[in-house]
């Protein structure tokens, strides 16, 4: 497992505001966060190999027995064990859930985040994805709230924090207990996601 190369963060403008990025903590120890002065965060996840992977329903991990469910969140996220296992998706989820934060909208991808120059789209022959440029012909791609491109040699992927709408649509998901989510969702991710504040205030 690794990191992907991150470039210095003073050197990156916020693709909602243009404004300077700087690194800043985060309830993932193992992901980049990446902020703006008007708190427009962004995330460079961990990069593990696929072909090494398992499905996580089957780890025991009998630390985590009768714990509330920040410590289990912070447990997933930051155990050498148990992170390779994780998807994703469920560690952003589970950093959503104990942060607390809210969040009415995600944090667009207007501006590049190489020069600060707003983006317009370009044709491109993927249309699972919309290609996003700027004057200065810097080259994005995005698909879903994710900016993928480079900046020099290091190739970059940027996740936008998640609104409380998308998280509860994400988390309702997880729990439908999908034929092909279900492997990758342990017991004990899922009393995480249950206990997300929004999910008890639609379903009162």
């Amino acid at each position: 497992m690794g990191s992907a190369p991150v470039p210095e963060a003073e050197d990156l403008h916020c693709p909602t505001c243009a404004g300077q990025l700087a690194v800043t903590p985060s309830a993932d120890p193992l992901a980049v966060c990446l902020a703006c002065a008007a708190d427009h965060r962004f995330f460079v996840m961990p990069v593990y190999d696929t072909q090494t992977r398992h499905d996580a329903v089957t780890e025991r991990f009998a630390e985590l027995e009768g714990k509330p469910t920040e410590t289990v969140a912070t447990f997933w996220l930051s155990d050498t064990r148990a992170r390779p296992a994780l998807n994703e998706q469920l560690a952003e989820l589970l950093r959503t859930v104990i942060e607390g934060r809210r969040l009415k909208e995600r944090p667009t991808f207007s501006h590049c985040p190489i020069c600060g120059e707003r983006l317009t789209h370009y044709e491109q022959p993927d249309i699972w994805v919309a290609g996003l440029q700027c004057q200065n012909t810097h080259q994005w791609v995005l698909r879903g709230g994710r900016l993928f491109g480079r900046v020099g040699d290091a190739r970059l992927t940027l996740h936008a924090e998640l609104s409380d709408e998308m998280a509860s649509q994400l988390i309702r998901a997880w729990l439908n207990d999908g034929r092909d989510l279900k492997p990758q969702l342990h017991e004990s991710v899922r009393r995480v996601l249950e206990s997300w504040p929004p999910l008890r205030d639609s379903a009162s």
